[in-house]
């Protein structure tokens, strides 16, 4: 593993923010760095471990990185993010912006936000592209606002699968509830009438957010999560397989290795 450093990417000693666009972004071996990061997908998918934690990266979703996190990103595909990088002692912001912003112990760094709100973010983002493009006080200054801005913006947009804002993406909700609800028995008919969605639109739009199919959207979930769980605990596999959804043991080794290229305890 290596570590990122500021020097590298700020332009100036005394500027807090600075944003980097991955337009696409490659797979990337586990790093850290040396600033915190704020990282926004705008589209593609992909896989990002965080902490040896996998999660499943697609359109709308947020992620904050400290120094002391390391992550990677594996199986891209059309993956396009813009990463906001930040010296958190430096920033000059209000003692009450502090609350929003996670910290090194912080159990939730990563969430999904709505269309709506992606919106508004995607303005920020232009704006902050184009006062970083001038290495001017002033410049400087509106960096630290408009990230202020974007903050308060993705904090109050979070999206959750209660929600019921007509603007909120459908999809997006269906991904939220999956996320959280991965170990229940997943049947594509009746997430459809749950969300109020026929079953060909939803599998036809979770391809074009995930790029997988629905099912494999959904085991791609369930081993994600007994990845976290074959590192972090010493339960059988077995007992991992049901715990994230499969009722055969042996079925969900044959997934796991065909999204792994290993065996269960292989990975171990």
């Amino acid at each position: 593993m290596f570590q990122l450093s500021g020097e590298e990417f700020f332009k100036h000693t005394d500027s807090a923010v600075c944003t980097e666009t991955r337009a696409p972004q490659p797979d990337y071996p586990e790093h850290s760095h040396d600033f915190h990061e704020l990282i926004i997908v705008t589209k593609g998918a992909g896989q990002h471990i965080l902490n040896d934690s996998p999660t499943n990266l697609a359109q709308n979703y947020i992620c904050y990185i400290t120094p002391g996190d390391r992550h990677m990103y594996e199986q891209v595909e059309n993956l396009h993010l813009t990463n906001i990088l930040f010296k958190k002692n430096r920033l000059s912001y209000s003692p009450i912006l502090k609350n929003f912003l996670p910290n090194e112990s912080s159990d939730s760094k990563s969430w999904f936000i709505t269309n709506q709100t992606m919106s508004k973010v995607e303005q920020i983002l232009q704006q902050l592209d184009h006062e970083s493009r001038s290495n001017t006080v002033e410049s400087r200054l509106m960096m630290e606002v408009l990230f202020q801005h974007l903050v308060v913006e993705i904090s109050r947009g979070r999206l959750t699968s209660q929600s019921n804002d007509v603007n909120d993406n459908i999809i997006l909700k269906v991904i939220d509830w999956l996320q959280r609800n991965y170990s229940e028995e997943v049947c594509i008919n009746e997430i459809s009438d749950k969300f109020k969605i026929s079953s060909r639109s939803l599998s036809r739009k979770i391809k074009q957010v995930t790029n997988l199919s629905f099912n494999n959207y959904v085991h791609r979930v369930r081993i994600n999560n007994a990845m976290d769980l074959l590192q972090s605990t010493d339960k059988s596999i077995t007992d991992i397989a049901f715990e994230v959804g499969y009722k055969d043991s042996n079925y969900f080794s044959t997934k796991f290795k065909r999204f792994t290229k290993k065996t269960p305890s292989q990975y171990r």
